[in-house]
């Protein structure tokens, strides 16, 4: 589905970044390493000297800009909404009044990324703030709101990236809405919570890992190559090793069909995530430095551009008929399962992790550590 160069630097990235927001976020979350790095990926086109170099590197990506500006051109042009589900991917530019990009920048911003460029006034903070945001709400079916905090526009900001992601797929194998009841799902060895949990039975791509002591199945939506993966932990504790190697998990198993009769809670998520440290420890230091970040490759006017904040902000609904991020609903009819062999129960009573792929490349990562709905 995707060149195998950018399946390569995408994996290693999600790898990196992944297991750095995990372990620096607590609780529930979820996040999209792919909207992170494309983001990224757009402000990487207009820095120069040892800060283009740093983000290259903390973002894995090509050393060659020609290849860079190949791979997310390609991924671009596949990362479209179809038939059978919703997939968007939205850039914009916001500059200050009186200030404009260099003509290279914008060309390159439009032809890989289709970025669009809106001016706005940034003295008039309530304004712009409102301005911005109300393109996230109207890009994600209002579900992300404020991802601008009031006070991050300013008379002093020159420039604001945002990028947007619309998710909405059903899935191949509905749960049925008359088995949703309260069971027991195990926060912890000590706590024990009741949450609307769902049933279904059929047949997933499924194997138990001996080495990470945990199961392991894929969900599939409707359209092609498009899943759920789901790793729970056999211990109620045991999911930090789990998270520990989730790489292995996305890419190195060895599935075989199985019958299963799959208990899933119902869950939402909403993560408000400020990147900074995360990207630092990745090595990007010198674009939020105001004495050291060079992007003379992206404004026309001389001034000096610094990042002060990477914030990402993602929501998650899963219900019997699917994945909304942010929105969905739907319906249809639901398969029999028929076999002569009995369906092995899974159980997802206990804090897991999950991702939502699109063939080799991970959208999002998340973990559920307490269902909330």
């Amino acid at each position: 589905m995707f060149n195998p160069r950018y399946e390569a630097f995408v994996k290693s990235f999600v790898n990196d970044f992944g297991q750095r927001v995990l372990k620096s976020t607590p609780g529930n979350v979820i996040v999209s390493p792919l909207s992170a790095q494309r983001v990224l990926a757009l402000t990487q086109l207009g820095a120069r000297g040892a800060t283009a170099a740093e983000l290259t590197k903390g973002l894995h990506l090509p050393d060659s800009k020609e290849n860079v500006q190949i791979d997310f051109k390609e991924l671009h042009s596949k990362l479209r909404t179809n038939q059978f589900y919703t997939l968007n991917f939205a850039d914009k530019i916001y500059l200050k009044e009186g200030y404009s990009v260099k003509a290279e920048f914008m060309e390159l911003a439009k032809e890989i990324f289709e970025a669009t460029l809106e001016t706005v006034n940034f003295a008039d903070e309530v304004k712009a703030t409102e301005t911005i945001n109300e393109w996230v709400r109207s890009q994600t079916n209002n579900r992300i709101r404020n991802l601008v905090k009031p006070g991050t526009a300013s008379i002093l900001t020159k420039m604001i990236l945002v990028n947007a992601i619309n998710f909405k797929a059903k899935w191949s194998l509905q749960f049925e809405r008359l088995e949703t009841c309260k069971r027991k799902f195990f926060k912890s060895e000590d706590e024990t919570l009741h949450v609307d949990t769902m049933h279904q039975t059929g047949i997933f791509k499924y194997v138990e890992n001996k080495k990470l002591d945990a199961k392991i199945l894929q969900l599939p939506y409707k359209g092609r190559g498009i899943s759920m993966t789901v790793a729970l932990p056999n211990q109620k504790e045991g999911l930090e090793t789990v998270e520990n190697r989730f790489s292995e998990i996305l890419f190195d198993q060895k599935y075989q069909p199985k019958g299963l009769s799959l208990f899933m809670p119902k869950f939402r998520i909403e993560s408000s995530l400020v990147l900074n440290s995360v990207l630092q420890e990745s090595g990007i230091k010198k674009a939020f430095d105001s004495d050291e970040a060079d992007f003379s490759g992206l404004l026309a006017n001389d001034e000096r551009l610094v990042i002060t904040d990477v914030v990402q902000k993602a929501f998650i609904r899963v219900t019997e008929t699917g994945t909304e991020i942010p929105e969905g609903n739907g319906g249809g009819l639901r398969p029999y399962f028929i076999s002569s062999e009995k369906p092995l129960e899974i159980r997802l009573d206990r804090p897991f992790f999950f991702a939502i792929t699109l063939g080799n490349i991970p959208l999002y990562l998340g973990r559920v550590k307490e269902p909330t709905y």
